[in-house]
């Protein structure tokens, strides 16, 4: 009889687990994942974010900052002094992410890209809407934003803080909650196959009746 069907079958899984395990570990110094750009962004990505100048100013959305975070080269703008950003996010694809942050890191995290979900914590809420257009993640941001202030009182007021310190302290308490939790890499493993799909296209709404 011969074995190495199975064998394969039950190595792929131990390998996800620690792929997930050096990632964790990871991201538990995200200060370390972000590195500046000195150059700047490609021309072929300031050429396509150039494709969403018109709708970028309709919605007061100016560029902050632009960084590499891991392998995926970041460019964020923030609507005025609010705490609230829109980012472009260039990898295997570009995908793009709108945030809200309150002053204890509670965030409202929306995307395009079908991979939230993955190290959920306390007082993180998140929408995946996978293939949708920026300005739809945008829309769809504002209106799960305006649920949640009118549903839990939040106030969204100016944070001081660069958009970069804010997103390295929410990775480290991500990253603090789901690393405490028992077999956290097999809950993760979890979240990518069942999870993220369960809550795909599930507004704030629908998620917090």
């Amino acid at each position: 009889m011969k074995y190495t069907p199975l064998l394969w079958i039950g190595a792929v899984p131990v390998f996800l687990v620690m792929q997930i395990y050096f990632l964790g570990r990871k991201m538990s110094t995200p200060e370390a994942m972000i590195r500046p750009t000195p150059n700047g962004l490609s021309n072929q990505q300031r050429e396509t974010i150039s494709r969403y100048n018109e709708w970028l100013a309709s919605a007061n959305l100016e560029l902050r900052t632009t960084f590499q975070f891991g392998a995926i080269q970041v460019a964020v703008f923030q609507q005025n002094d609010q705490p609230r950003f829109f980012s472009f996010l260039f990898h295997q694809r570009v995908t793009f992410s709108a945030e809200s942050y309150l002053e204890d890191l509670t965030i409202l995290d929306t995307s395009n890209s079908g991979s939230l979900g993955l190290f959920p914590r306390p007082g993180a809420y998140v929408q995946s809407f996978p293939n949708i257009s920026a300005q739809e993640t945008w829309q769809r941001h504002l209106e799960g934003e305006a649920h949640l202030t009118k549903k839990f009182g939040f106030h969204w007021v100016p944070i001081k803080h660069p958009y970069e310190e804010l997103v390295v302290e929410a990775m480290r308490v991500r990253m603090k909650f789901n690393r405490s939790q028992s077999f956290w890499p097999f809950r993760v493993l979890y979240r990518y196959f069942v999870t993220r799909h369960r809550i795909a296209n599930r507004t704030i709404m629908q998620q917090f009746p």
